[in-house]
């Protein structure tokens, strides 16, 4: 007999569950319907090559941090070191201060990093950070010596369970992850994994040939905001990135009369199968 059979009216939640975490940019109306980064949940970023998908994540965690200097933070790199890092900091300095948990293959098996992973990860976070997924998905399939589906059932497991607060503070953490794509610029990943993120922010050039051209964000999937929205961007190097918001009101601005006078296409046509539809 089912025993997990329930109606939503029964259930109840903390309302902090439901507060977002703003950073603070034109970005946060893209993150969710409610402005700003939900708790207890998983959006998944990919991209193409070189458009900036750590510095756009980085500078998400860096714009809360500042606004929310209790948040807990965590950023775990898993394809660049503390030199990599080192570098990246020189050029956006603002970066400096996020936590972060350096993971690197262990080759000669001294130490188990999923273990590791696991302990911090369990100690409560607001907010977690992954670059990439993949990486971390294959460091712990060698070093546990299991298969590449096993490590990830094993990194989704820990994911839900955090979402839902079964952590040390009790935090219902959101998980951002960072994924590869094929040359074609596809997501990595089984269809369990594309179906148990809650969003797919793509990052995107224009011109997929062009390294130059003008790149914008947008959400494939997403059960807490809309998707086919562009927000374009820039990275500099003083250690921003500036967001074009004067181009994205005027694009929501042509989406709604767009969508206005589509709406006024369909009532007129009603009224006219009205008039010819005997009754």
């Amino acid at each position: 007999m089912m025993n997990n059979v329930v109606r939503m009216c029964d259930l109840s939640f903390n309302p902090k569950l439901f507060e977002t975490f703003r950073c603070g940019t034109a970005l946060d109306e893209l993150l969710s319907s409610h402005q700003g980064l939900p708790r207890g949940v998983n959006y998944m970023i990919i991209g193409d090559p070189g458009v900036g998908k750590t510095t756009i994540i980085l500078d998400m965690l860096a714009n809360v941090q500042k606004r929310y200097p209790q948040a807990r933070i965590l950023f775990i790199s898993a394809e660049m070191n503390e030199i990599d890092l080192t570098i990246y900091v020189e050029r956006y300095p603002k970066f400096q201060t996020l936590p972060i948990l350096f993971v690197e293959s262990d080759f000669d098996n001294l130490t188990r990093n999923w273990e590791k992973i696991k302990t911090i990860i369990e100690e409560g976070w607001d907010i977690v950070a992954i670059d990439s997924f993949y990486e971390l998905q294959g460091i712990i399939k060698d070093e546990e010596n299991i298969r590449m589906k096993d490590a990830e059932s094993w990194l989704l497991q820990l994911m839900k369970k955090q979402n839902k607060g079964q952590n040390e503070r009790q935090l219902n953490c959101t998980f951002l992850t960072i994924q590869q794509v094929t040359k074609s610029g596809n997501f990595v990943g089984s269809n369990r994994l594309k179906h148990s993120i809650t969003a797919m922010m793509e990052l995107r050039l224009e011109n997929p040939k062009n390294i130059y051209s003008d790149r914008f964000i947008t959400f494939s999937k997403h059960r807490r905001g809309d998707v086919g929205v562009k927000l374009f961007y820039s990275l500099s190097s003083t250690g921003n990135v500036s967001f074009d918001e004067q181009r994205f009101r005027q694009e929501q601005h042509i989406k709604h009369i767009q969508s206005r006078v589509a709406g006024e296409i369909r009532n007129f046509a009603d009224e006219f199968d009205k008039l010819f539809t005997p009754e």
